[in-house]
């Protein structure tokens, strides 16, 4: 179904705002370029070279928490030394309305008063089913997102509770504010006093509760309790009053130029393009204009082309709003295409959560003249969860879009026509749905064999994240979108469940997997979003790179196909290794730069993030370096094949110690995610150097079928032979689904 209607601007209609940061850009790495200091109040800006904070002259202390402490006490003084966080886990909480029963922590309320003793952190307490448990320390958590998940057995965990603990030392009395959030439930006191008690099933919004503090002189105590129902287990507490988010950016910057995050800084660079405060960027859908300018569309239904954002630094990029007034639209693609007169223009697509969209300059002004509706052909009933993903093309020139299931009481419902499925939409706009089965497929793509792929999140019947192949006619194993497949009736049999590609172990390898970037040459004359050249982005031509908007990185993905399937049967399989962390917030989206270099548009709206900002646009670039790692990891009948960026040393790579290997796999079932099961360790039982950058592992105990084995390979053993180093990421992750036979051509 398609149902054609054009809004144009109307020539009275004012231009929408250009909106500028006000500063000039200044070229790194010498900062040299003059600016000048605002005339009033405390701002953030760059003269002679210098960085200035809200006023404040940068300057590189020892450390990295030295060098910001410093900033930000000068900005906002204080009299309050929080001291580390403790966490004690787990505790009762079977079901909400159950957060106030009395876990044992509880019992020390008492010696909580101000300057009292506190609880005895060595002291084993009775926890959950009665099983002992100690307090763990964990430092320093304030103003950024807590991952609870990571202190439970098995690393996920559902219908329980945590408390943290932590001091407070005040040099008089003192009155502040601090703000906070969770993931589910949360009590909160201060000196033996609850301050919150919101028994709640919500995501994490970190700024929740604004709370007044009472801080009396000396030592200070804070205890936290959060439940944990189904879904992400998360808390963070802001203990700060927090920079403007131009100011946090710039202050980054300088940060990460002194103090770099992570190893990986020194092969991918990234450069935070920094936005005006009032410009809210969380990031639905990125993609790039044929003269290499990026465009975003924003959550709050905004689109903006971005100028400067390939300075380095891009301290003073120009946004030009071109379109507004959009439903929350998660995806862009851009193509030159020809009008009815014949004229060339580029056509800008977004998907609502209605509808596939059509907007077009017709005036130059780089502002959307025309908004059309392309093609509307699936269901919108309200529910807050019917997000609406895309569009990508396919090699033909095809529109991909994905849908959403909408949310109820933990589970996926498709109460409209084609929730949960993959649709592919022609030139004309016709609808034609493929597969079924999607639960939350947040990304979309064309691998380099034309196969498109789309990325799902964990949750109900999906174990953790996963990427897999649109196939027609399959089922992704969400059983929702079923009452929409012609001849299924209500209590028939699930069809077969088609097997994930690649399964993201949690968390490992991130929490909300999104998008699905390919690193190949695009092909002339195409609109797929694939790379540029193919070659200036490293060593990994042929991969795809999928973000993760919980964990704030990037993932690197390297597919094969099975070679030994039945007629008609599509098996993908592959492995995922970590690529670069370190990231300002959730990424949500990817895109390739004219230069190569890739772009990242992020957000934590809807879902929390670690990140620093709330949204944010960055861009990657890869310095010319080029790291140790495993480069691709393929499967053989007896064990994988590894290649490696460099030549490897052979006296390390040939010894069986020098990799660890343990496979598992997840339950399907109705439940949020699933914890890693039927673990087992393997055994490497031998390693030969086939050639310099090449290693053949054996490994007893293969295993694949039902929903696929992961296989955690950690090869930390191998060094490199120039300059002997170790990988800078050691782990990998295979999913295998289908053993191959063992051949002479392998």
């Amino acid at each position: 179904m398609m149902l054609s209607r054009t809004f144009r601007r109307a020539a009275a209609m004012p231009a929408a705002g250009i909106l500028a940061a006000g500063l000039l850009a200044i070229p790194v790495p010498a900062l040299a370029q003059h600016g000048s200091p605002p005339t009033s109040g405390p701002r953030s800006y760059v003269q002679d070279g210098k960085i200035f904070i809200m006023g404040v002259p940068y300057q590189k202390l020892d450390t990295r928490e030295a060098t910001e402490t410093r900033i930000v006490n000068t900005i906002y003084p204080t009299k309050l030394t929080w001291g580390p966080w403790h966490v004690i886990t787990p505790f009762q909480f079977d079901r909400p309305g159950q957060l106030s029963l009395k876990g044992a922590p509880e019992d020390d309320l008492g010696k909580m008063a101000a300057n009292g003793p506190g609880p005895d952190l060595a002291k084993p307490l009775k926890g959950h089913k009665d099983k002992q448990v100690r307090w763990l320390k964990i430092g320093d958590i304030s103003n950024t997102k807590l991952d609870l998940n990571q202190y439970q057995e098995g690393g996920f965990a559902q219908w329980m509770a945590s408390y943290l603990y932590a001091t407070v030392t005040s040099e008089d009395d003192f009155t502040t504010h601090v703000t906070m959030g969770s993931d589910d439930g949360l009590r909160f006191w201060v000196n033996g006093k609850l301050l919150v008690d919101a028994d709640e099933q919500r995501g994490l919004d970190p700024e929740n509760h604004r709370v007044r503090i009472d801080f009396k002189k000396g030592v200070n105590h804070i205890l936290a309790k959060i439940s944990q129902g189904p879904a992400n287990f998360d808390f963070q507490i802001n203990t700060r009053k927090s920079l403007d988010s131009y100011s946090q950016s710039l202050l980054d910057y300088a940060l990460e130029v002194d103090f770099p995050s992570t190893a990986e800084s020194e092969y991918y660079k990234v450069y935070s393009i920094l936005l005006p405060n009032d410009l809210v960027m969380e990031v639905g859908g990125l993609a790039t204009l044929p003269d290499g300018r990026p465009i975003v569309s924003t959550r709050r239904g905004d689109i903006y082309i971005v100028d400067g954002a390939y300075n380095e630094p891009a301290f003073n990029c120009k946004f030009t709003r071109f379109a507004q007034g959009l439903h929350e639209p998660l995806g862009l693609a851009v193509r030159a295409e020809k009008s009815v007169g014949g004229k060339d223009e580029i056509a800008v697509y977004c998907v609502q959560r209605g509808e596939l969209t059509r907007l077009v300059d017709t005036t130059g002004d780089w502002i959307a003249d025309e908004y059309r509706t392309f093609s509307d052909g699936w269901g919108v009933s309200g529910n807050y969860h019917e997000f609406s993903f895309g569009p990508k093309f396919d090699m033909d020139g095809n529109f991909w879009v994905t849908l959403n299931v909408g949310f109820c009481g933990s589970l996926g419902k498709a109460v409209v026509p084609w929730r949960g499925w993959g649709l592919k939409i022609d030139g004309t706009g016709s609808v034609e749905p493929i597969c079924g089965g999607m639960r939350s497929p947040n990304g979309i793509g064309c691998f380099t064999d034309g196969q498109m792929f789309y990325v799902d999140n964990q949750g109900d019947y999906v174990g953790t994240n996963r990427i897999q192949p649109i196939v027609k006619g399959g089922f992704m194993g969400h059983p929702a979108g079923l009452r929409w497949q012609a001849g299924y009736k209500d209590g028939d049999p699930s069809p077969p469940v088609q097997p994930a590609a690649i399964w993201f172990p949690y968390p490992d390898t991130g929490q909300s997997a999104a998008d699905f970037l390919t690193y190949a040459a695009q092909p002339t004359d195409s609109a797929l979003d694939w790379h540029p050249d193919g070659k200036s982005f490293g060593p990994f031509a042929g991969q795809v790179f999928v973000g993760d908007q919980t964990l704030c990185y990037v993932n690197r993905v390297c597919l094969e196909k099975v070679r030994d399937t039945a007629p008609g049967e599509v098996i993908y399989q592959g492995a995922v290794f970590p690529f670069r962390q370190g990231l300002q917030c959730g990424v949500n989206r990817l895109a390739w730069g004219k230069d190569g270099s890739m772009f990242v548009g992020q957000t934590d709206r809807g879902w929390g993030s670690i990140g620093r900002q709330r949204y944010g646009l960055e861009r990657i670039e890869w310095t010319g370096k080029v790291p140790f790692e495993i480069q691709t990891m393929t499967a053989r009948s007896d064990g994988f094949e590894l290649v490696f960026t460099e030549d490897v040393d052979p006296a390390t790579a040939a010894k069986t110690d020098s990799y660890q290997v343990e496979s598992y796999t997840y339950e399907y079932h109705p439940e949020y995610g699933s914890k890693e099961m039927e673990t087992r360790r393997l055994k490497v039982t031998g390693a030969q150097v086939t050639d310099p950058r090449t290693v053949r592992i054996s490994i007893d105990g293969l295993r694949d079928g039902g929903m696929g084995y992961v296989h955690e390979l950690n090869a930390a053993g191998v060094l490199s032979k120039a300059n002997p180093r170790p990988l800078l990421h050691p782990k990998a992750f295979y999913t295998l689904q289908r053993i191959p036979k063992a051949t002479a051509s392998r």
